[in-house]
C-alpha cells in the first residue's frame, strides 16, 4: 500500500511538472510567435511606408521636371514672339532705350500679372553690355563678362542657354536667346523667373513645406557682390535665402548626403521625412543646389504602430483574430498609401498620378472601339485673388465646392481629377464615332461647366465669392495617338480661353481657324 501511494504521488508530482513545463512552453511559445508576427509586422510596414515614400519621390521628381520644362519652354516662345517685332529690333540696333521700354515694358507688366514670379526681362549687346532691365530701367550698361557667364555664352556662340545662373539678387531659371537681324548678330535676350515659381508650385500640389537649397560654392559671384549677411547657412557648404524655417533648417541639414531618395528624421517630437527631390543645374549642367521637401509622416506612423501593437495583443486572444486584424491593417495602409499616391488630400478627387493613368486608358479604348474620348482642361480665373486678400483657409473650402459642383456636372462614365492649384481636369469618355457631334458633346458639358462655376460660392464667415473657369477642349481625332499631343492641345485651348475673357471654354482645332470659342 505505502508503493502504490508513493507511486500514485510520484505520478501525480510528474503530471503537474509536466503540465507546468507545457504552460511555460506555451506561454513561451505565444511570446516568441508575438515577437516574431512583431517583428514581420515591423518589417512589413516599414516596407509598405518605403513603397509609399518612393512613390511619393517619384511623383515629386516628375512634377517639378515637367515645371521646369514647361517654363523654358513659355519662355522661350514669348522671347521668340518680341523678337518679331521690327520696331522693337530698330530700336535694339540703334541702342533706343526709349523706344524698347515702349514696345515691351506693356507686355513685360502683362506676364508679371499672370507669374508674379517672373522678375527678369533683360536686353544685353554682343559685347556683354546691358541696354535695357525692365524691372530696373534705369540700370544699364554694365558689363556681365565676368558676372554673367551664362549672357557672355549666348553671345559667343550665339546659340540659346538656359539654366540657374546667379545675378546681382540672387539666383533665377533663365532663358537666354541670341538676337539677330538679316544675319547680323545684335546681342542676347532673356527672361527669368524666381526660385519661388518652382517651390510654391510643388507645395501648392502635395501640400507640403518645399524649400531650395544652394551650394556655397555656386553662390560665390553672389558672395563676392553682397557677402554673406544677406543669406543663412544650413552648413559650411550650402546656404540657403531667408526666410527659412526651423523644421526646413533640420530638413536640409539632413538631406545633404542622403542614403536614399528621402531621409526620416525627428523634429520638436514629431516625425517627418525629407526627399531630396532634384538638382537645379546651370547652363552648363553643373549642379548648383538641390530642392526639398518635407512630408509630416508623425501620425501615419503613430497610426502603423498603434495597429501593430493590437494585433500582437490579438495572437495572445485568438490566432484567427489576430489573422484578421493584421489583415485590416495592411488593408488600410494600403489603402492609406493608395490614397496617398492616387488621390488629392484636399478634393478627394484623383490626383496628376491617376489621371494621367485614365487619360492613357480612355486613349488605348478610344483607338480600339473607334468610341472619341476628349479632355477638359479648367483653370478658376481668380482663386490667387482669393487665396491673397483672405487668405489659404477660403481658398481651400472654394477648391472643395468647385471639386463638389464638377463631380455632380459630369456623366457617370467620366472622370474628374485635380491636376494641382487651382487647375482641374475631366476625362470624357464614350463621346461616339462621330469627330463633330463628339465635339458637340464636349461642348454640351462645358457648357454645363461654366454656368455651375460661375455661381456664387458661400465660404466661412458669410464670405460669398465669384469665381468662374476658363476651360480648354480637346477631342481625339482618328489621327491622334499620343497622349502627350492631346493634353497640350487642352491646355493650348484653355489658354485660349483665358486669353478671350475668361469664363468660358474653348475647342482646339487643328484648322487654321483657331478654334470654337463660347
Amino acid at each position: 500500500m505505502t508503493r502504490t501511494n508513493s507511486t500514485d504521488i510520484s505520478s501525480v508530482s510528474n503530471y503537474r511538472a509536466m503540465r507546468r513545463r507545457l504552460f511555460v512552453l506555451a506561454v513561451g511559445g505565444v511570446l516568441v510567435l508575438m515577437l516574431l508576427m512583431q517583428w514581420f509586422s515591423h518589417l512589413l510596414n516599414r516596407s509598405l511606408l518605403d513603397d509609399s515614400y518612393a512613390q511619393l519621390q517619384q511623383q515629386l521628381v516628375q512634377v517639378y521636371q515637367e515645371d521646369v520644362q514647361r517654363t523654358l519652354e513659355h519662355q522661350a516662345a514669348h522671347l521668340r514672339l518680341l523678337l518679331h517685332n521690327p520696331v522693337l529690333i530698330d530700336a535694339i540696333r540703334r541702342t533706343d532705350r526709349e523706344t524698347m521700354m515702349r514696345e515691351v515694358y506693356w507686355q513685360y507688366q502683362q506676364k508679371r500679372q499672370d507669374n508674379p514670379h517672373l522678375e527678369i526681362l533683360h536686353f544685353h549687346n554682343p559685347d556683354n553690355i546691358t541696354l535695357l532691365r525692365l524691372h530696373q530701367p534705369a540700370s544699364y550698361g554694365d558689363d556681365l563678362s565676368e558676372l554673367r557667364p551664362m549672357i557672355a555664352d549666348a553671345n559667343f556662340l550665339q546659340q540659346r542657354r538656359d539654366g540657374f545662373e546667379i545675378g546681382k539678387n540672387g539666383i533665377s531659371y533663365r532663358v537666354a536667346i541670341p538676337i539677330s537681324d538679316d544675319g547680323d548678330h545684335l546681342g542676347v535676350v532673356e527672361m527669368g523667373v524666381n526660385i519661388a515659381h518652382f517651390t510654391e508650385r510643388l507645395s501648392q500640389v502635395y501640400g507640403m513645406p518645399v524649400g531650395m537649397l544652394f551650394h556655397r560654392r555656386a553662390m560665390q559671384t553672389y558672395l563676392e557682390q553682397h557677402g554673406q549677411q544677406a543669406l543663412l547657412e544650413v552648413d559650411e557648404n550650402t546656404l540657403v535665402f531667408p526666410p527659412m524655417s526651423d523644421l526646413m533648417h533640420a530638413a536640409g541639414r539632413l538631406a545633404i548626403s542622403p542614403a536614399q531618395g528621402y531621409t526620416p528624421f525627428h523634429f520638436q517630437g514629431h516625425r517627418y521625412v525629407a526627399h531630396r527631390v532634384f538638382s537645379p543645374r546651370n547652363y552648363l549642367d553643373e549642379e548648383v543646389g538641390y530642392l526639398v521637401v518635407v512630408a509630416d509622416v508623425g501620425r501615419q506612423t503613430d497610426q502603423v504602430w498603434t495597429y501593430t501593437l493590437w494585433g500582437s495583443v490579438a495572437w495572445i486572444v485568438l490566432l484567427l483574430l489576430l489573422v484578421l486584424g493584421q489583415y485590416r491593417i495592411f488593408e488600410r495602409m494600403q489603402q492609406s498609401i493608395h490614397n496617398l499616391a492616387f488621390y488629392d488630400p484636399l478634393t478627394r478627387l484623383p490626383n496628376r498620378r491617376l489621371l494621367q493613368d485614365r487619360m492613357h486608358q480612355s486613349l488605348l479604348t478610344c483607338m480600339r472601339s473607334g468610341q472619341h474620348m476628349g479632355l477638359l482642361f479648367i483653370d478658376l480665373d481668380n482663386f490667387k485673388q482669393l487665396n491673397d486678400t483672405h487668405g489659404h483657409h477660403y481658398g481651400d473650402e472654394l477648391l472643395k465646392q468647385v471639386a463638389d459642383r464638377l463631380r455632380e456636372g459630369v456623366r457617370t462614365n467620366d472622370s474628374v481629377g485635380r491636376q494641382g492649384g487651382d487647375e482641374f481636369v475631366i476625362v470624357l469618355e464614350g463621346l461616339g464615332d462621330n469627330y463633330p457631334k463628339a465635339n458637340e458633346q464636349a461642348q454640351v458639358v462645358a457648357e454645363k461647366i461654366v454656368q455651375v462655376l460661375d455661381e456664387p460660392y458661400e465660404l466661412s464667415d458669410g464670405l460669398v465669392w465669384h469665381c468662374s473657369g476658363s476651360i480648354g477642349i480637346a477631342v481625339c481625332d482618328d489621327s491622334l495617338v499620343e497622349l502627350e499631343e492631346l493634353v497640350r492641345r487642352a491646355d493650348v485651348a484653355m489658354y485660349q480661353a483665358k486669353a478671350a475673357g475668361r469664363n468660358r471654354y474653348f475647342v482646339y482645332s487643328t484648322n487654321p481657324d483657331p478654334g470654337v470659342e463660347s
